[in-house]
């Protein structure tokens, strides 16, 4: 088996800070790039934000991303899960239907929610499904 070493101009040869931003601004253009392909579902989720602002839940923006190409995920970091429970509860109040929903085995659930062409995914503890203002996963 052949080895060769490391040319002076590769990864290795940079400093770990030039490496770090240099992974810092690729995750920050892919995010980026996400957020654009967001536009249209985050237009149509800001008719819902007085709502949730209301009820007093705060989206951490960090963890609203692009699922599967078609809908927004809010993941549970961003939220207490029970804050999850009443974002969904704040969602389907507003005219969101129970699109899919698949239990867990732990008694927890993952809510797929509908209206027109806004699609949002959530995924609730199982301690906090008794919260859900709806059949689903109760």
């Amino acid at each position: 088996m052949k080895t060769t070493r490391r040319s002076a101009g590769d990864a290795s040869a940079q400093s770990l800070q030039q490496r770090l931003q240099a992974h810092e601004l690729a995750r920050h253009a892919a995010r980026l790039r996400s957020i654009d392909r967001m536009r249209a579902r985050l237009a149509l989720l800001d008719a819902f934000m007085p709502a949730i602002n209301e009820a007093g839940i705060h989206l951490c923006l960090d963890h609203l991303t692009d699922y599967c190409g078609d809908s927004l995920w809010i993941s549970a970091g961003l939220l207490s899960d029970a804050a999850t429970a009443r974002l969904a509860n704040v969602l389907l109040a507003n005219g969101m239907k129970v699109e899919s929903r698949a239990d867990f085995p732990s008694g927890g659930c993952s809510l797929h929610l509908k209206k027109g062409r806004l699609k949002v995914s959530l995924t609730i503890d199982s301690r906090y499904t008794s919260l859900l203002e709806v059949p689903a996963c109760a």
